[in-house]
């Protein structure tokens, strides 16, 4: 998909009609006619196209969360919100190019891919389990390479061919969530003690990304992933036929910034994503 096709492909569908697991078996899928089916419907296009709205918006709180949780001396928490900023900004690019994993009650599982680049035309198949995050993370890294927007060096660092980058942010977040012994250390540091080991963790003075640490790195990403997916979502907005929605979207995130960004530079950088988008 090229960024003209997807301004075609935004341009002929409305974000009015619910989400994908609702148009799913409301007006696309017919029981009994097999595993794998296809279908015309703009209803499932537009919902796509919410979905990725919501995603990237989740994606912004996270990260403007992040610096507030920092501050409670949660830096463990702080560094899970923003591998889900990453996590939720990769799901709101692939919704963009209208592929989905979705559950529909009371426990289907159907995988949604485009047969074709600017029309509303899907493959729809059944499957037997839920989307990993690494099955998430591939197909993101696919897509973003495919496309190359704005630029292949751009693209390059969102969608790193390093193996010691590749899903760095995914296993981060689970060494520090889940092993024993990893994460929650600053649960047991003094707050000066901590307040140094969290400068020498954050630090980014523009090194190479294998140089950083794990926080730094995934700090990094999602704030390059944010500001990548922030150009696209504006520079689509001249394409949208639901106008109204489309203002209501971006004053929701004015009023995210405001609520959640707690430092003055998550203050500029939230407003420099958001300001532009009317």
């Amino acid at each position: 998909m090229t960024f003209s096709d997807l301004e075609i492909a935004v341009s002929q569908s409305s974000r009015n009609f619910g989400y994908v697991r609702h148009n799913i078996i409301a007006s696309v899928w017919t029981p009994g006619a097999g595993a794998k089916q296809q279908c015309y419907s703009r209803e499932v296009a537009g919902a796509m196209l919410r979905e990725a709205d919501e995603f990237f918006d989740r994606a912004l709180v996270l990260y403007l969360l992040r610096t507030r949780l920092r501050e409670f001396q949660a830096s463990t928490w702080a560094g899970v919100a923003a591998y889900y900023a990453n996590y939720f900004l990769a799901l709101s690019f692939i919704r963009l190019h209208r592929r989905a994993v979705t559950q529909v009650s009371p426990g289907s599982v159907f995988e949604i891919t485009p047969d074709d680049d600017r029309l509303p035309q899907f493959t729809i198949r059944k499957v037997a389990g839920r989307q990993r995050h690494a099955e998430v993370w591939r197909t993101y890294y696919d897509v973003v390479t495919q496309m190359a927007w704005p630029d292949a060096t751009t693209a390059l660092g969102l969608a790193p061919t390093l193996q010691s980058l590749r899903f760095r942010e995914q296993l981060y977040r689970e060494r520090i969530n889940y092993r024993p012994g990893e994460g929650f250390e600053e649960i047991y540091q003094t707050q000066p003690r901590y307040l140094r080991s969290l400068k020498a963790t954050l630090k980014d003075d523009g090194i190479e990304a294998t140089l950083l640490s794990e926080a730094a790195y995934t700090d990094r990403t999602a704030t390059d992933r944010l500001a990548h997916v922030a150009t696209l979502l504006r520079r689509l907005s001249g394409s949208r036929i639901d106008v109204e929605l489309e203002v209501s979207c971006w004053q929701r995130r004015e009023e995210i910034v405001r609520r959640y960004a707690r430092s003055r530079v998550d203050q500029r950088f939230g407003a420099s994503l958001v300001s532009s988008g009317k």
